[in-house]
Parts: C-alpha cells; structure tokens; sequence
C-alpha cells in the first residue's frame, strides 16, 4: 500500500499534538494508495485508552468526497481510518481488535514522545485477524 509521504507527516504530527491522548482521523485514497489524512475529533469516552472518530466528522468527509466526485474531481473514498498509541508500540490491541471493519485499511502510529521516530504500522482484518499490510511512501 502506498502511503503518501504528507499523510504519513500528517498522522505524526497529529499522534504529537493530541499526546497523551490517542488522536484519529480518517484515510482517504484508492484500493492501492492512501491519499490524505483527515484529523478528526476523538469523541471516546477515554480518550487517552481509546479512540472513536466522530460521527459529524464522519459524514461530513462523506460529503466532502461526493461532492469532488460529483464536481469530476479524480474519486477518493474513506479507505480507512488511524489512530495513535501515545505509549505503546503500534499494534492492534483487544479493543482495536474488537472493533474493526472487514477490509478497512488501519494505521497506528506510536508511541509518542520518545527519542525515537513515532513507529507507523498499517493492518487489515482479514477472517477475523489483523495482518499487516506493506506500506510504502
């Protein structure tokens, strides 16, 4: 998968500026390329544990990507979504696990705040089982 080297700075910056919160935002792109990173609001009830992207956010990109469709712009899609682990490596946990989408693209990005580069990881659950997807960028 392709993986814009913007969207990647984008999803990095924004795992920073959310610490130690877990940030999200949806993925927007093709089958075979991840285009732009969108920032939404974490409207989970512990944002620092968990993440979930809020619906207004939600529907509004929709909008958004129907409307440039609708207009002749080249059509993208929500292929995806992201979020932060501010402490831990980025692997799905139990709760990432739990509530995924078949064919979803995931990315995680973490931890944050260390000497380190924040770690960025891409997964599709597949049968019921997170793989992990080649990125490129």
């Amino acid at each position: 998968m392709y993986v814009a080297g913007a969207v990647v700075s984008t999803i990095r910056s924004h795992a920073e500026r959310e610490s130690p919160r877990e940030c999200c935002g949806l993925l927007l792109g093709t089958a075979r390329e991840v285009r732009e990173a969108v920032a939404t609001a974490n409207v989970a009830a512990e944002p620092a544990r968990q993440y979930q992207v809020s619906p207004a956010d939600h529907f509004a990109l929709i909008a958004r990507c129907r409307e440039a469709s609708a207009q002749g712009a080249e059509p993208v899609e929500i292929i995806g979504v992201y979020h932060s682990h501010p402490r831990s490596a980025p692997v799905p946990s139990p709760t990432d696990r739990r509530e995924a989408l078949p064919d979803f693209l995931y990315i995680i990005v973490g931890p944050v705040g260390g000497s380190e580069p924040i770690a960025l990881r891409a997964y599709r659950l597949i049968e019921g089982e997170f793989e992990e997807i080649a990125v490129s960028h």
